[in-house]
């Protein structure tokens, strides 16, 4: 059969065909050693180009082992090679360091390096084989074995070219080195010499806490996983976590029952919430049953905003969609989407829906604004049906989506309710005058609660019930609803430029086409971190609203605070009102205090007046 990887991000990567073979690993110890794969998978998936006469490798990385000797690697093969390659490679994949001809046969492979190949301290190394693939075209040329089950970057690197392996003159045609998602774990394992460092190995998967708007000194509940890769059951684990850039702190626990070797686990932690600010907080795995842990670099990065914030309740959820007509699975999510809203809405918060459709090929609904969109939530590849709720990032898939059947109500509404949000949106005002629409948003964004360079607004203008015209896998009858049809701002978003008292109001314009249905289109408005930003945990959602397009929708506001009154006397700085902190600049834009102790010498200088909502600027003189 053919696989294809991804309809969302083209590579080198989508060239490669997949096929099953009968091969099965339930051979005992037949691959021993280190390895990343499922050695119990019951069938092996051999991946290939779709040609003859070229070589194609698999690696796997070698973590840190210390000064050790590499003494055999194992494999299975779908074809017997005269011509095939042991191979070891520097980390980059560069150079080779180390290649043995071979002979390989159909089956379970285990060759012994002729002379073992010394590893240093400090250094990684890629270790694999080439095998060559021939035979005519129509032949099935699929010879590198990957598990179909674990993904692992480190188990995930693939060389394809003329040549088995690089040489300081290779040209792409010779060789080149890519890297393979969608298929799993290569099916590579590496005997050492001393393999005490391998006893106890936890592969560290993700972490996942709610850092943001935490008070200080709150315990934070944090989920942890990890794969144990070791030989022994894993009963104890020690994990590091540090914010920003402060001294890195320990966290020792004790499993209750034994992690076994090949198995995961999701184990839950409390970690503080240390000083008040805003930044990254770094977990990793550092030890297992009291060993350091040769995988301690891997680590995740959650976002931390830790202080008093006005941050209100969550009163808004946006569910988001990926889509199309060419999708048979998509109507059976229908169900899972409808149970979620109607559970949303009975919990008192206001849902927002809208239904891209792009993600998975494309229909006459798709627009290029989605097709724009949709990368941001995915990984490496795209799927549909596919949903997100609040762009809520999902460590275990390294995206803001999941199948929609992933997101029971049952947990998350309750996990929804919990959490809080920093902005709201008060008023979508609209006026047409023909098919001009003109929308006015406006809000205001809470003290603490927000990154003031890091705010957008995205508004899009939807249709429900359009008829389909070929949705595979539902009746001819079936409708589209919360169709996007018109995007008000770019697709990712437009900068939201706030108010000194943290208020906005933006205006957009857009033509309204006569072919849509005005009395089933809406407005929907979203307030949002930039989705284009590396770090996706950071990719969320502030608030999102839902107008009737022609109606407006006016919300209870927040009370914006007075400005603080800033006076001179004598030369010191005397702030009246409600303050939580101020900065003063000379003219030239320098720091010159943040204290009211300070005495200021004659001259100009700008005060920033940090308040109940937000930040104030005013200007002083001192004579």
């Amino acid at each position: 059969m053919t696989v294809t990887v991804s309809t969302a991000q083209e590579s080198g990567l989508t060239r490669l065909q997949a096929t099953n073979a009968g091969v099965s690993l339930r051979a005992g110890e037949s691959l021993a050693g280190f390895g990343y794969a499922d050695r119990n998978v019951d069938a092996v998936r051999y991946l290939g180009v779709g040609k003859v006469n070229v070589y194609l490798s698999a690696y796997i990385l070698l973590p840190d082992v210390g000064a050790n000797k590499i003494e055999r690697i194992s494999f299975p093969a779908a074809v017997d090679d005269q011509s095939a390659y042991l191979l070891i490679l520097s980390e980059d994949g560069k150079k080779t360091l180390y290649n043995q001809p071979c002979k390989i046969v159909a089956g379970i492979n285990q060759i012994a390096l002729t002379t073992p190949f010394a590893t240093e301290a400090g250094k990684r190394y890629l270790v694999g084989f080439a095998t060559k693939a021939v035979g005519s075209d129509g032949d099935k040329p699929e010879l590198i074995p990957f598990d179909g089950v674990n993904e692992m970057k480190e188990a995930q690197y693939a060389g394809y070219g003329t040549k088995p392996y690089p040489t300081n003159s290779s040209t792409k045609d010779e060789f080149q080195m890519t890297s393979v998602q969608g298929y799993g774990s290569a099916l590579i394992f590496v005997k050492l010499q001393d393999e005490s460092k391998l006893q106890s190995v936890g592969y560290f998967l993700w972490a996942d806490g709610d850092f943001k708007l935490v008070k200080a000194g709150e315990k934070v509940p944090t989920e942890v996983a990890f794969y144990n890769f070791g030989v022994k059951d894993i009963t104890s684990f020690e994990v590091s976590y540090r914010f920003g850039t402060g001294e890195p702190k320990f966290l020792k626990r004790t499993l209750k029952e034994p992690l076994q070797p090949s198995q995961d686990i999701a184990a839950t932690i409390a970690i503080p919430a240390e000083d008040e600010g805003m930044g990254t907080l770094h977990v990793a795995l550092a030890k297992v049953n009291d060993q350091e842990n040769i995988f301690a670099s891997n680590s995740s990065q959650i976002p931390y905003q830790i202080g008093s914030s006005a941050a209100i309740n969550r009163e808004t959820v946006l569910l988001e969609r990926f889509s199309t007509e060419q999708c048979p699975k998509c109507p059976l999510a229908d169900p899972y989407v409808k149970d979620n809203i109607k559970k949303l809405q009975a919990a008192g918060l206001r849902v927002s829906y809208i239904v891209y459709h792009s993600g998975y090929l494309t229909d006459f609904l798709t627009t290029k604004e989605s097709e724009a969109l949709y990368i941001y939530f995915f990984d490496e590849s795209s799927f549909a049906p596919a949903m997100s709720i609040n762009r809520t990032f999902l460590p275990s898939r390294n995206a803001l989506v999941n199948s929609a059947g992933a997101y029971p109500s049952s947990e998350w509404v309750p996990r929804v309710k919990k959490d809080k949000q920093g902005v709201r949106i008060e008023r979508i005002d609209q006026k047409i005058d023909n098919s001009k629409l003109t929308a006015v948003v406006s809000g205001v964004a809470l003290k603490d609660s927000f990154d003031p360079e890091d705010l957008y607004l995205t508004v899009i203008v939807t249709e429900d019930n359009v008829p389909s015209r070929a949705q595979a896998g539902a009746r001819k009858n079936y409708k589209h609803n919360a169709v996007p049809r018109l995007f008000l701002t770019a697709p990712t978003g437009d900068k939201l430029q706030l108010q000194p008292d943290g208020t906005f109001s933006v205006t957009l314009e857009g033509a309204l086409m006569p072919t849509w249905v005005g009395s089933q289109c809406k407005v929907v408005a979203i307030v949002h971190p930039s989705v284009q930003q590396s770090n996706r945990r950071n990719r969320a959602v502030h608030t999102a609203e839902t107008a009737q397009l022609g109606f407006p929708l006016a919300n209870e506001p927040v009370a914006p605070a007075q400005a603080p009154i800033v006076t001179v006397e004598d030369g010191y700085l005397s702030i009246q009102g409600r303050v939580d902190a101020f900065e003063l600049y000379d003219m030239s834009g320098a720091l010159v205090t943040t204290s009211v102790e300070t005495h200021l010498l004659p001259g100009t200088y700008i005060v920033r007046t940090f308040s109940d909502l937000r930040v104030y600027t005013s200007k002083v003189i001192v004579r």
